[in-house]
């Protein structure tokens, strides 16, 4: 008869199997994604020609214009998907405004005044403005990927009445060492040139030149980290870490709150700011814009929502003013590195890459339930059940397409029901109306 020790030995080997077995298996499924990719829902979407190879898309609601950061060099430059070689990089890329108030309207590229240097932009957002009106300025955020350079961010004015982009100035920092995406939170802005605080997504943990990121990608490590610059310091220093991947930031409808899209955690994570400890998150400084001595608070970024999606998460987008919530992911991200290295050597590519639209709805579910259903067309009264029910947000597939038509998608846009989507690969983006 075996020993005890023998016995508890073999119960330990077996726990750390399973533990060690079970997110292999979740990941190896993620990664591979669904056999077969359904079509539908494309109807509702127009592909827009011109401009090509987009890495992230945002809309100004005031004014209801939509912004691409686009670069021709994409095919030879995927941060994400750890593909690079500067030696096919020729030219820079743009920034291109969509106006969505004119059905059929085409894209215009934007030069930069006063810009000089290389531009390749990544990720953007703007600075918050007023809900009413239009401003007669607006400034703009782009983080720019400098091939083997650590990225930055260049602060830029767009003035609508005029269609031009101006050069103001640009945010270094060392914690930028993978910046990707980019969130403006606006809590703090610089007086004299209304640099609003921001949040930026370190898409991995080490950039390109590092050795490490090698075992990242190969173990699928949670190594990404978010970055908090503070204006009236003229600082940053990272508030989150050990994310898998975050591919997108934007503002939540709480204040100090952001949605943040976990590519390969296949997760959609909301955070809060927290002051959890002032001798630790408040600093005394003296600051850039007054140059008097002023108190800064770092955010003590807390989880304060999850939403398991299956998938591998790759641009999000929240309308508080509609409360529209909209994702966009890869349903094969295998088929996504294949298609990014053969892309890299310049060969035909062997496989598509699709893409999936979801939208966020919310229902009325039980304390303690994860699903609607049953529940989904039922509405309770707050009142007479404080505390058995509870609004839950989930997410619906609404277009899906397996890259015959649109593929490679980078990021997702919405305003209400309208909703863009950028690709790295495709030399259109979508625009869709999915009311």
């Amino acid at each position: 008869m075996p020993s005890p020790m023998f016995l508890v030995g073999s119960a330990m080997v077996a726990v750390i199997g399973i533990a060690a077995y079970l997110p292999v298996i979740r990941t190896k499924t993620l990664l591979e994604g669904a056999e077969v990719v359904p079509n539908f829902g494309m109807e509702k979407c127009q592909r827009i020609a011109v401009p090509s190879y987009c890495d992230d898309v945002r809309i100004q609601r005031n004014l209801n214009i939509g912004f691409l950061a686009c670069d021709p060099s994409f095919p030879y430059r995927n941060y994400a998907a750890s593909v690079f070689d500067e030696s096919k990089i020729k030219e820079d890329g743009a920034l291109w405004v969509y106006d969505l108030n004119k059905r059929g309207s085409a894209p215009e590229k934007l030069t930069i005044k006063g810009f000089k240097g290389p531009f390749h932009p990544s990720g953007l957002t703007f600075a918050p403005t007023s809900d009413d009106g239009t401003p007669a300025r607006v400034v703009v955020l782009v983080v720019n990927h400098v091939p083997l350079e650590t990225p930055r961010v260049e602060v830029l004015y767009y003035y609508p009445a005029r269609k031009s982009l101006v050069y103001k100035k640009t945010i270094s920092s060392e914690s930028f060492h993978a910046a990707n995406k980019i969130g403006a939170s606006g809590k703090v802005t610089h007086l004299n040139d209304d640099t609003p605080s921001f949040f930026v997504t370190n898409d991995h943990g080490y950039n390109l030149t590092n050795w490490k990121r090698e075992y990242e990608e190969k173990y699928n490590l949670p190594a990404s980290s978010v970055v908090y610059y503070h204006p009236r310091a003229d600082r940053a220093q990272e508030v989150g870490w050990r994310f898998q991947m975050p591919g997108a930031i934007v503002p939540a409808d709480a204040p100090d709150s952001y949605w943040l899209a976990l590519g390969k955690g296949a997760t959609l994570e909301r955070y809060h700011s927290h002051m959890v400890s002032a001798e630790h998150q408040e600093q005394r400084i003296r600051a850039v814009d007054t140059h008097e001595g002023i108190t800064v608070a770092w955010p003590g970024m807390m989880l304060e929502e999850t939403i398991h999606t299956k998938k591998v998460n790759i641009g999000m987008d929240y309308d508080a003013a509609t409360k529209a919530f909209y994702t966009v992911s890869h349903p094969k991200w295998n088929n996504y590195l294949q298609h990014a290295k053969e892309r890299l050597d310049d060969a035909t590519p062997t496989g598509k890459v699709g893409f999936v639209i979801s939208k966020g709805i919310s229902y009325t579910v039980r304390m303690g339930e994860v699903r609607p259903k049953p529940l989904k067309d039922v509405e309770f009264d707050e009142d007479e059940f404080p505390r058995r029910f509870k609004k839950k947000l989930f997410l619906e597939d609404v277009v899906s397409n397996d890259g015959s038509e649109f593929g490679a998608p980078s990021a997702i846009a919405a305003t209400g029901d309208r909703v863009l989507v950028s690709s790295h690969y495709d030399q259109h983006f979508l625009d869709c109306d999915l009311s």
